[in-house]
């Protein structure tokens, strides 16, 4: 969340949202597809010879709730006597994770989309890969066209199984996925220019049609200026990022969508529809299949939640299928005491362009009947607005009014009914920014069984030196890195205010899939690549954990390549002269960022940002590139 939204959307909060209606159509379901999970399993301590990592190591193993005779088997009780002290102080002073009342159906872990891009993966070169971009606003935009830039000068594209995005990310997994422009794909994301070229003249040119144009028009300003011309808050957001990200590549307003020509045919013909009205997917043979992630934050009626029994799940949205990997029934808990708790099941799903529709029942073939005036359109500019609106998830816990009011609303029912002949039920649900509950794509590339996963983490906040933050000695502040502890069930120490704001507007309590003892040594691995001078970029092999609130299962082994922004001393030191005086501060020191001139905070322009100049987006861009071209046997591993 940032400030200068928050102000957009609290102005707005007066205003009720409509939903559009239309008549009755089909729409092809599907069950819940989770992982069957395992057993945990506790693991002897390996033996280490210095202390520091050594008690580090006991502290982690504790996090990963290893039994206190395994931790004894190997350690005294002075250390372990030090390290039980030092939880005890962290639980009196971090906030306590959410829990919510829920239980899990395992699944057989298949996708709705397996099978129909199975038919362009025969005879391709595309690997179990998947590489993700998180959200970050403009600045995450743009950072996506230049890593994605990079990766295709290295003929490495062509290799992703998946794309990922949230909220910034997701604006570029769309606006590239379903453009329907003459560009070639390179003059679309652009020209890669080496760091030496960076004149303010070759920084000035700018293709209009180039996706780096994209973030020079005002899209807050828009919004605002659309909500005070009488436009509802969440038609507002939708207009804005769609007329910014999506309008510029010719993606169609208000149209259906699907993966290729012969799904948007098979919709078409089965619901009186004209397939030439779909937005399909550019190049499904030569790109990776689009998934974006959109939290789905509860029923409107049981707003404001209680802030630590909060139950999102992550609506995956492709171009086949939106919808909850693992169904569950959860308990939705208000702090309004008269409206107590509501049970409701989530999971399973329903072709993306039905989904948002209230149902009627099922027919003999097991597709949805929707209700007739209550068929709402699911389409691009809906979840690429949906999944970028960042302060949703803040406002569902201040009062029912606000968050009806500014709400981003679906009807929701889950297509997974507990009992084969139990009819679901239409609910009017609120959904969110999916950075809200994870900003990058990784559990969903997870859940998929994706071997080799590269995560761009677009972020705002520099990841902190070693001299600055150590992280075998100490739990990291949000002033240190952002989103990486969460997965390694890590607690993130808030430090100001605006760090509770966040907080508040975000819950990454359920995302643990990893070893907590192996979060330090994932840190370290990027800190001494950000060193170099060449980028935080670093590959770990890794082993999920159980996570029943997601559906992982453990003992999955995994390459996960984290791909951290960051400022890098080499790049700076081959720009011109008059460009880098005033881009850089000329210290290696990653959280030493210029505070004024024409590209303040380079690389780490502020998410709430107005707009981009096509100076600042370019040098962004090549920057991104550039990264990619000094790790690119790093890159070439994990896609090849």
């Amino acid at each position: 969340m940032n400030s200068l939204q928050m102000i957009v959307l609290l102005t707005t909060f007066l205003l009720s949202q409509t939903l559009a209606q239309q008549s009755v159509f089909s729409a092809k379901t599907y069950p819940s597809a989770t992982t069957t999970m395992s057993s945990s399993s506790s693991s002897s301590l390996e033996s280490k010879t210095a202390e520091k990592l050594e008690l580090l190591k006991i502290i982690y193993d504790i996090l990963d709730e290893t039994t206190t005779s395994d931790i004894l088997s190997s350690q005294s009780e002075t250390m372990l006597q030090h390290v039980l002290d030092y939880n005890d102080s962290l639980e009196s002073s971090t906030p306590t994770p959410a829990t919510a009342t829920a239980t899990t159906k395992k699944n057989n872990g298949d996708f709705p989309e397996f099978s129909i891009i199975d038919r362009y993966n025969s005879n391709s070169t595309k690997t179990s890969s998947g590489i993700a971009f998180s959200g970050g606003g403009s600045r995450a935009f743009v950072n996506a066209v230049g890593y994605t830039a990079g990766l295709l000068k290295a003929g490495l594209l062509k290799n992703v199984k998946y794309v990922g995005g949230i909220s910034g990310g997701n604006w570029f997994v769309n606006s590239f996925s379903y453009r329907a422009n003459d560009l070639s794909t390179e003059a679309y994301l652009g020209e890669v220019v080496p760091p030496s070229e960076n004149t303010y003249l070759k920084l000035n040119e700018m293709d209009s049609g180039c996706m780096r144009s994209f973030v020079r028009n005002p899209c807050i300003l828009d919004i605002l200026g659309s909500f005070l011309n009488g436009t509802s808050p969440m038609t507002s957001w939708v207009d804005g990022i769609y007329e910014t990200y999506l309008e510029p590549a010719n993606i169609k307003r208000h149209a259906p969508f699907a993966w290729d020509a012969v799904e948007a045919s098979r919709i078409a013909e089965a619901n009186g529809m004209n397939p030439a009205d779909f937005n399909v997917v550019r190049d499904p043979v030569n790109e990776p299949f689009p998934l974006v992630g959109v939290a789905l934050v509860g029923p409107t009626s049981q707003a404001p939640y209680q802030v630590r029994h909060r139950a999102m799940t992550m609506l995956d949205v492709s171009p086949v299928a939106t919808g909850v990997s693992n169904r569950q029934n959860i308990d939705y808990r208000s702090r309004d005491r008269d409206r107590g708790s509501l049970t409701a099941q989530v999971g399973g799903f329903v072709e993306s362009t039905f989904f948002g529709s209230t149902f009627v029942k099922y027919s003999e073939d097991g597709s949805a009947q929707l209700e007739e005036g209550k068929y709402g359109l699911w389409t691009v500019e809906q979840a690429a607005a949906a999944s970028s609106m960042a302060p949703e998830e803040f406002f569902s816990l201040t009062t029912n009014r606000i968050a009806d009011y500014v709400g981003f609303h679906v009807p929701y029912f889950s297509p997974d009914p507990e009992a084969a002949d139990a009819e679901p039920k239409t609910a009017d649900f609120l959904v969110a920014d999916g950075g809200d509950l994870e900003n990058v794509n990784l559990i969903q590339m997870l859940l998929r069984g994706v071997e080799n996963i590269v995560l761009f983490m677009d972020f705002e906040i520099p990841l902190a030196a070693r001299s600055a933050y150590n992280p075998f000695t100490g739990l990291p502040r949000f002033s240190d890195v952002e989103d990486i502890p969460s997965y390694f069930g890590i607690p993130h120490i808030p430090e100001t205010v605006e760090d509770i704001f966040d907080w508040l507007g975000q819950d990454f309590t359920r995302n643990k899939v990893f070893r907590s003892f192996h979060y330090p040594f994932v840190i370290d691995k990027l800190q001494k690549a950000q060193a170099t001078g060449k980028g935080a970029v670093a590959t770990v092999e890794l082993t999920t954990v159980d996570n029943e609130w997601w559906g992982v299962k453990g003992g999955d082994k995994v390459s996960v390549t984290f791909v951290y922004l960051s400022k890098a001393v080499g790049f700076e030191e081959e720009l011109p002269e008059n460009v880098r005086t005033e881009a850089t501060t000329g210290t290696p020191d990653p959280q030493d960022l210029t505070t004024g001139g024409k590209f303040e905070g380079f690389p780490h322009y502020p998410t709430g940002a107005a707009e981009i100049t096509h100076e600042q987006s370019n040098l962004l861009a090549n920057f991104c590139a550039w990264i990619i071209e000094q790790n690119e046997d790093v890159f070439r591993e994990a896609l090849s």
